[in-house]
Order: C-alpha cells, then structure tokens, then sequence
C-alpha cells in the first residue's frame, strides 16, 4: 500500500507518505532535512509495518504557511495526519534534534503514540558541539543560506551520489523562515523534567562512536520509567542511511516485544533475541549496563 498524499491545514498542505501494512509508526527528521532521511529504514520495516513519514512545515515538499514552527504546532500536525490516515494510535520516531519534535508529541497526546523511538535524540542540548552545529544552521537560515546547510547535511548523511544529490534536492523548495523556527525551537527545548511524565515504552539507540550520543544516552534512560537503550557497534551518530539495517532490525525487535508480550515469555526467549541481536552488532540492552557513564 501506497499513498503520497497531502494534508491541508488552513493555508499549509503538509506532505506525507505512508507505506506497507501493519503496525503503524510515524518518524519524524531534525531540522533543515527532509523525510528523505527514513528511506532506507522504510525499506527495513515496510513488510511488516505500516510506515508514515511527513516533511515539517517549510521543509521538503510541505508549504511553509505563515505560523511559526514550533514543537507543540509539529506535534499537533503529526496528530493531524494520524487523524487523516485514520490510525487510532502510532509509535514515533524521531532521529537527532527531531527527537524533540517525538518527545513533544509523547507529551501533548498520549493516547496517540503508543511507544516512543529515539535514534541519536537528546531531551536537551547542553555539550558545546551539538549546539555550535544548530547555532551555525541558525545563523545560516537567517541569512537565507540554505544551500550551504544542505549540502553539510548531505555530506554527514548521504551513503552514495544519489542520496546526496537527493538531500540538496530537497532543499530547493525550502523555506529558510522555517528552518530557522525548527532549529531554534530544538536549541531552546529542555524537556528532560518532564521525560518522567512519559510512561510508554521508548527505544533510545545510538553508534557506539557517538560519544556525545552515549552521554544522552543515560540520562535520557535514567529519567525515562520505561525505557531499552541500545547501540549500534562501531557507528557514529547519522544512523538512519549509514546503519539502517541495523536500525531496522532493532526497531522491528523491539516493537514485536511490545505488541506481543509472548516473545518474551521466558528467559530463553529473552536471551534468543539479545543473541539475534549481537550477531547483528547491536550492544547494550535494558539495563543499559554496557554504556559507559560520560
């Protein structure tokens, strides 16, 4: 099953795709990118899951309206399109500082996600590298300099030509106002006294390379009540194009474990599933014992 369709919100039509059959789960990209990020992870889930992804205002091919992008305004057009697609209730993904925009939408409906994925998030950004990065895209919008700001995306992003040609693409239609809004609300956001509010099941996963990601890593997994916390060996932050196999396959695990309770059943079960997953360089586990404290 496919669809491309698009979701009119008074003067914004916001567009969004959803593939395959099954259990559904929204994603949703940082700022200055694209839907475009998920392909590879969509290819990963799509037999056996129902997979939505959406352009945020301003980026990709959604129109740019005149409201200004914030957290909350995302996270009400996510519910939005789960309302079009008449989906009662999705998991959420969210990759990098579009965690944020996952964790918002957690918080403001919570009988709409059913279960939370972080690949690479944080609850809030306090390291020096993180923030000189959004500062930079910022200053970058502001100035109207889109161009520039895809193209380092791309380049960190990208696996091949194509998806690099791809990313810069998808910029060409973008709004620099909106970019601005997004980076700047992920720069501003703290929601980490709140995460003990967020009682649904939440995936955190991250490359092993990714120091800063390990950092966030156990905080956000010290403060959230229900939370796995797993990385990917020897892969660095951009997971969701450089490791979607991995990616893909912990997602999938994980999402089965909580839509059917018996796979976990014994402890037999349990440890089947951690070996299918270190076979596969997947490290970690529930209790997070193998990350180091940063």
């Amino acid at each position: 099953m496919l669809q491309v369709p698009f979701l009119q919100v008074g003067d914004v039509s916001i567009h969004y795709r959803s593939e395959g059959h099954g259990v559904p789960i929204l994603c949703v990209h940082p700022p200055c990118t694209t839907s475009r990020l998920f392909t590879y992870v969509k290819s990963e889930l799509w037999d056996r899951r129902r997979v939505l992804t959406m352009d945020a205002r301003g980026h990709g091919r959604s129109e740019a309206g005149a409201a200004k992008l914030s957290l909350p305004l995302l996270a009400e057009d996510m519910r939005r399109v789960l309302d079009q697609s008449e989906i009662s209730s999705a998991y959420v993904c969210g990759y990098g500082p579009g965690a944020m925009a996952a964790i918002a939408a957690l918080l403001a409906y919570p009988t709409r996600f059913r279960g939370g994925i972080l690949l690479s998030g944080s609850a809030a950004y306090h390291d020096m590298i993180s923030r000189g990065k959004l500062k930079a895209a910022l200053l970058a919008s502001r100035l109207g300099a889109k161009r520039p700001i895809a193209w380092a995306g791309a380049w960190q992003e990208a696996d091949n030509r194509a998806a690099f040609d791809g990313m810069l693409d998808d910029a060409h239609g973008a709004n620099a106002d909106r970019w601005r809004d997004y980076t700047s609300a992920c720069l501003e956001a703290n929601f980490e006294r709140q995460l003990h509010a967020i009682h649904q099941p939440m995936l955190l996963l991250y490359g092993t390379k990714d120091q800063i990601g390990h950092h966030y890593a156990n905080s956000m997994f010290r403060l959230l009540p229900n939370a796995e916390l797993y990385g990917v060996k020897d892969a660095d932050r951009h997971l969701p194009m450089k490791a979607s196999r991995q990616v893909g396959l912990v997602m999938r695990q994980w999402m089965d474990k909580h839509e059917d309770g018996s796979l976990t059943d014994t402890l037999q079960e349990r440890d089947a599933l951690m070996e299918e997953l270190a076979a596969n360089g997947i490290v970690g586990g529930q209790d997070g014992a193998s990350w180091p404290s940063l």
